[in-house]
């Protein structure tokens, strides 16, 4: 499963990686490109892009493609921003809708609570997949308009039902297109900027979509109880479909691939080179034998063990087992948030100058051992004695533990857009998305599972564990990264190859397969 695929890796690996590291250092590795015509290609493609003005730097853009740019990425943004907002809508009024309903507690807990919320995860995880699929065959700025409209109506309808199961349609539709938006956004991020801003980027876009579902939440729980609970849906959707409709207006579509480095001398040298591959179900499938994607898929099954007891939990445990007051186990769980806040957007910023400046290696070392440290603040919250200790240092931990355990968001989703061709992106990122709502689904009823056969605590102790795995499996994405990623600009650089063959004179270059 994890070794390079020969439909994939049309280039030696070794080779391709040797390429890249030595062009990255500012140095030509002749005896590579010289033993391999793939190799050779590249390198000409480099030599042409540096001689001729590379694309995607900002200096070349001028500033006003610079300021285009930026405000194509800040649009899209907050459309994913605003339909983040209506994630967590329901919960602040759940008794509220309950009594509408004529439901009993018990009732309340599990169909509003449980079935709604699952399903909201669940079927938004293959939804996911179909959407990201659409992203790598068609134009991504009006997939992103019908996406926001799949959810966003069944939002402002939601002020309409009269049962529960018009509720539950129109959450699950919701649920889809939430979990389609993010992937398609990323995808669309990858080709506004290089690997050498992504995880910069993605940050950003991450934090505004954790905002907006704070602000949608918070929200709620202001105006639902002052009118009645249907009224944020509606007061959510509206800014939303606005926003949208101006979104699809305004906004192009960025070209696919005009940021990789194996294309930059065709868009360079022709201002109408469209890279036109598309993707195919071989090539979807195919996704899952090259090892980078595989271990970042994978370690979201186990990170789900350890988010299901924070998001699901941990407010009620150190409250009603740890004997701390409501408000202060509160504040406990909102300083884990705001560290990982911090971890987010200060994570990703590192984590892009460890890509940058030391190695692309460290990048992911340095987020396996963050995930999995973890584990030690999630221990000490879990075990300690937290009505001897003073709160200070408890609410340290508590930002420590969330600035951990939160690097891997933007840095994940930007190692997946620099080994995966523009034209298949989608349904990668919409792979990583899919293992992610699963676990947001299932996390919460497997350590509910767990607490049935352990108790608590000890049902806590192995869920936080889940964190070891899912470090473990991100450090090894060093191993792979740098293979990977060589391995995707030489298979550009074979495709164009094989359709655009081009001529530089002041180079004395020609292109060998002509």
């Amino acid at each position: 499963m994890f070794g390079h695929d020969a439909d994939l890796q049309p280039l030696p690996i070794e080779r391709a990686a040797g390429l890249t590291q030595s062009t990255d250092d500012g140095e030509r590795s002749t005896d590579i490109v010289d033993s391999d015509p793939a190799a050779l290609q590249l390198e000409k493609r480099s030599l042409l892009a540096s001689h001729r003005g590379t694309v995607s730097e900002d200096v070349s853009d001028g500033p006003q493609k610079q300021q285009r740019r930026y405000f194509t990425a800040a649009m899209f943004c907050l459309v994913a921003t605003l339909l983040s907002a209506d994630q967590n809508l329901l919960a602040p009024n759940l008794t509220a809708v309950a009594r509408d309903f004529n439901f009993t507690d018990a009732q309340r807990d599990k169909y509003l609570g449980g079935v709604i919320s699952a399903a909201f995860f669940l079927l938004g995880a293959p939804a996911a997949l179909l959407i990201g699929y659409l992203s790598d065959t068609m134009n991504r700025a009006k997939l992103l308009f019908w996406v926001v409209l799949l959810g966003e109506g069944p939002c402002l309808l939601t002020y309409f039902v009269s049962s529960y199961w018009q509720l539950f349609v129109l959450r699950a539709l919701t649920g889809i297109s939430i979990g389609g938006c993010l992937p398609l956004v990323f995808n669309l991020l990858g080709d506004l900027f290089d690997a050498q801003h992504r995880a910069n980027v993605l940050s950003g876009v991450l934090i505004a979509t954790g905002a907006g579902t704070a602000i949608g939440q918070a929200l709620a729980g202001l105006i639902g109880p002052a009118t009645n609970w249907r009224w944020p849906f509606v007061i959510v959707a509206l800014p939303s479909l606005f926003v949208t409709g101006i979104m699809l207006a305004v906004v192009q579509e960025p070209p696919r691939g005009i940021t990789e480095p194996a294309l930059q001398a065709e868009f360079a040298a022709d201002a109408n080179f469209v890279y036109s591959e598309r993707i195919t179900m071989k090539q979807s499938i195919a996704l899952l034998r090259v090892p980078t994607n595989m271990y970042v898929f994978i370690q979201g099954l186990f990170g789900c063990l350890p988010w299901g007891v924070l998001l699901t939990y941990l407010t009620d445990y150190l409250a009603q087992d740890k004997g701390l007051s409501v408000p202060t186990a509160t504040m406990v769980t909102v300083f884990w948030g705001l560290g990982g806040g911090v971890g987010a957007v200060g994570g990703g910023a590192l984590g892009q100058w460890l890509y940058n400046n030391i190695s692309k290696a460290s990048m992911p070392l340095f987020t396996g051992i963050t995930v999995a440290s973890a584990t030690l603040p999630m221990w000490w919250l879990t075990n300690a004695n937290l009505l001897t200790t003073p709160i200070f240092f408890t609410l340290l931990l508590a930002v420590t533990g969330g600035m951990l355990s939160s690097t891997a968001g933007p840095l994940n989703k930007a190692m997946l857009l620099n080994v995966n061709e523009p034209e298949t992106r989608g349904v990668a990122l919409a792979w990583q998305s899919m293992t992610d709502d699963l676990g947001k689904g299932l996390g919460p009823a497997l350590v509910s599972a767990l607490i049935s056969a352990l108790g608590r605590q000890s049902a806590f102790n192995l869920a936080i564990a889940g964190w070891l795995p899912c470090g473990a499996l991100l450090a090894l994405v060093a191993v792979s990264l740098t293979k990977d990623e060589a391995a995707m600009q030489a298979r550009l650089a074979l495709k164009v190859d094989n359709h655009i063959p081009y001529e530089d004179d002041s180079l004395s270059y020609t292109n060998s397969n002509t």
